[in-house]
């Protein structure tokens, strides 16, 4: 079954939504992340601004290129512990659940807000922010009948497979949905036992993967750098072979992109898939 490859809109910048959808036919995607607020001209990412009206004229735009929206990017900060800013950040994503179908979107993706240098014994505090912030987040998502999909990475406060698991456990319900993408879990401490995170990763989530990022990753002078796809030390040939068995017809959707290699990034994820 085909896989649909896709790519982050803003990638390729802001431009109006017929600009856009004609620059990413012609890099040869058939799909993509949109954040609005990143990508298309004239919009920004406070609460309010969307509208039927809005919502229909992107969504026309992107059928005549068909182009899917395969996920609708709204990253918010669902973990900082001031209750009034929190609060604010769950309104805009909960607009973006209830205008996702109108965009003509089934999912809604957010991260769980950076937790790097903080001090470990704050993660169960944050955990418990991000738990309150998803329930509100998935209620949306039952009512209008949408997918919220949270991405776990490394420096995040969702950082673990297994803590992703616990977030599903306790929301327990099929509208809450994981965006995989296996670079932001990996770490100078583990890539060379990736094979053993990503069995740890399907263990974990992997019936509820429902998009997956592509990138890529080597160690240079000791630091992770990102690279061209294949290029990388990430083990696609494992990663593809599972997703291809056991979720047929995911969407991929390359993060990271640069224009100039792109067509290089589409033949590999060919190649593998």
């Amino acid at each position: 079954m085909k896989m649909n490859i896709g790519v982050r809109a803003h990638d390729y910048g802001r431009h109006t939504p017929e600009e856009l959808t004609s620059i990413l036919k012609q890099a040869g995607f058939d799909s993509c992340q949109l954040a609005m607020s990143k990508a298309l001209e004239g919009m920004d990412a406070s609460v309010g601004k969307l509208n039927p009206g809005l919502c229909y004229s992107i969504r026309r735009a992107f059928e005549e290129k068909e182009i899917q929206i395969s996920v609708l990017g709204c990253y918010i900060e669902p973990s900082i512990p001031d209750d009034e800013a929190r609060a604010i950040q769950v309104a805009r994503f909960r607009e973006h659940v209830m205008y996702a179908r109108q965009l003509g979107a089934n999912v809604i993706g957010s991260e769980t807000t950076n937790f790097r240098d903080m001090d470990e014994g704050e993660r169960s505090v944050r955990f418990g922010y991000l738990v309150d912030s998803v329930g509100q987040m998935v209620e949306a998502a039952e009512r209008y009948g949408v997918i919220v999909g949270i991405e776990p990475v490394s420096v995040h406060t969702l950082n673990t497979p297994e803590l992703t698991a616990r977030l599903l456990d306790i929301i327990a319900s099929d509208n809450l949905q994981i965006i995989f993408d296996p670079v932001n879990l990996i770490t100078l401490d583990n890539i060379q036992r990736q094979d053993e995170l990503l069995d740890r990763c399907f263990d974990a989530f992997g019936d509820r993967i429902v998009a997956l990022h592509c990138k890529d990753v080597k160690v240079e002078n000791g630091e992770l750098r990102r690279t061209v796809l294949g290029e990388g030390w990430l083990n696609y040939n494992k990663l593809m072979g599972w997703l291809k068995e056991n979720r047929p017809g995911l969407n991929l959707i390359r993060e990271g992109a640069d224009p100039a290699t792109a067509h290089k990034d589409i033949a590999f994820l060919k190649s593998v898939i």
